[in-house]
């Protein structure tokens, strides 16, 4: 997908949180369906974030989907393409209007990723 093609971030203590929320107060989640992000970023942003956070710059290479796996992305990755057709629904502000707290991507890479010495 093009590296300016926002994507939903859903770090997993995020849905623990919404599934918390939902258990504590099911009434208030009867009958709703939510797609659930905690941002809204492109490939792009996402890179700029890793490179802030492990302090070396990581590019968001614009590649199609063959040039992908020449490259070696394994086949997971090829759902990405949806993207470019389908814009994901899916916002932040939807999980705000219930309450549900939001872990924003550069606090989730800075709890959880780290440069490697020597890599």
């Amino acid at each position: 997908m093009p590296a300016d093609v926002p994507a939903d971030s859903v770090p997993v203590l995020v849905t623990g949180a919404t599934v918390v929320a939902a258990v504590a107060d099911p009434r208030r989640f009867h009958r709703v369906e939510l797609e659930l992000a905690s941002e809204h970023l492109s490939m792009a942003e996402i890179a700029d974030v890793i490179s802030r956070v492990l302090g070396t710059r990581i590019p968001a290479p614009d590649m199609t989907e063959e040039e992908a796996f020449a490259a070696g992305m394994p086949a997971v990755g090829a759902n990405h393409a949806w993207l470019n057709v389908a814009p994901q629904p899916a916002r932040p502000r939807f999980a705000r209007d219930l309450g549900i707290p939001l872990t924003p991507f550069e606090d989730w890479a800075r709890a959880h990723l780290r440069a490697e010495v020597g890599a």
